[in-house]
């Protein structure tokens, strides 16, 4: 992925939520940065969840689709 499309994927997910998930900090002599919010480190946690959750609820079907599989 491109540094411009990673960079136009933070502010579509900033502009997607009520507050903003990361903060940018432009270069300079620091070289700038980005860091998450309290409601991005959040958003993650959920998201980190929710993936768990969904691995688990389908790892048997997930299971029995591999058996059909070829080696």
């Amino acid at each position: 992925m491109s540094y411009m499309r990673a960079w136009k994927l933070v502010g579509t997910m900033n502009a997607g939520f009520r507050e903003p998930l990361v903060i940018v900090q432009r270069g300079g002599a620091r070289g700038g940065g980005a860091s998450l919010t309290e409601t991005g480190e959040s958003a993650l946690d959920l998201y980190r969840r929710m993936e768990r959750k969904s691995v688990a609820a389908i790892d048997p079907l997930w299971r029995s689709l591999r058996r059909l599989l070829r080696n």
